[in-house]
């Protein structure tokens, strides 16, 4: 019996043990492996000549801290990419994925606000193309996945001139290039640009009756000028007609100069 119990505890302890690894395990598995076959999807969706902008610190200046400095802008950016798309959109869904990924990685870093203030006089903004942005996402993945961080960071000095700014805002850049995506392009722009048609719409409704009132007014003064004109020209010729018959004073004269002198003789 009590080799039976011994037996016993031990498959208990072996199948308690095989549970927790293989629980742990799954605990320790980084999503970055699976979701990093996804920027391929993205590539293939966005033009190549696409510019998008981003802030960021190079390797050679950023160290070992290099994948803590960018993760905060890089996330800003892809926020801002993601708004291109629709809501419905796969593309924005798969960026939501990558937003997620940096969110839960830049929540369990520590003193990064000291540090990006330290680094601060180094961060520049710049246009990537596709490639070289999404190289840069897969970059940094692969860091965080692989812990590639450090507590201690050594500032190199500052540069002599600060890094120029971009002046064109992120919904202007690159004018010449086609949009994020040609099949399945961000419908805020369409709603963004339905309100001024509306709203071009409604005033040309309200200039149609404007010009309809100005109309009957200039109708109706020029048929009161037509009337009143009607009514004088009758009485004008009413004048002239007893004008017309009146005997002229000169030929009565005459006939009672002749008839004087018929009565003297």
């Amino acid at each position: 019996m009590k080799k039976s119990k011994s037996w016993i505890h031990v498959c208990v302890h072996f199948l308690l043990f095989i549970t927790l690894g293989v629980h742990s395990d799954r605990l320790n598995v980084n999503p970055v492996t699976n979701d990093i076959a996804k920027l391929s999807t993205l590539r293939q969706n966005i033009p190549k000549d696409y510019l998008i902008p981003l802030e960021y610190i190079p390797k050679e200046e950023a160290g070992m801290c290099w994948m803590k400095l960018n993760i905060f802008y890089l996330e800003e950016s892809l926020v801002r990419l993601s708004e291109k798309f629709g809501n419905v959109s796969s593309n924005k869904e798969n960026i939501s994925i990558f937003i997620q990924i940096l969110q839960e990685q830049r929540v369990h870093m520590q003193d990064l606000n000291d540090i990006m203030l330290d680094f601060e006089c180094h961060y520049r903004e710049e246009r990537f193309d596709t490639n070289q942005y999404f190289d840069f996402i897969e970059d940094l993945l692969r860091a965080a996945q692989n812990k590639e961080d450090a507590h201690d960071c050594d500032v190199p000095p500052c540069p002599t001139s600060p890094y120029p700014p971009l002046i064109d805002e992120y919904s202007e850049e690159s004018p010449t290039t086609s949009p994020p995506c040609p099949n399945d392009c961000n419908t805020s722009e369409q709603q963004r640009l339905l309100p001024e048609v509306v709203e071009r719409s409604l005033l040309s409704l309200l200039f149609i009756p404007l010009l309809a009132i100005v109309f009957l007014l200039v109708w109706k003064v020029r048929s009161r000028r037509n009337q009143d004109d009607v009514q004088q020209n009758p009485a004008e010729e009413g004048l002239t007609g007893t004008e017309g018959t009146a005997p002229p004073l000169d030929t009565e004269i005459s006939e009672k100069n002749m008839l004087n002198v018929i009565e003297i003789v």
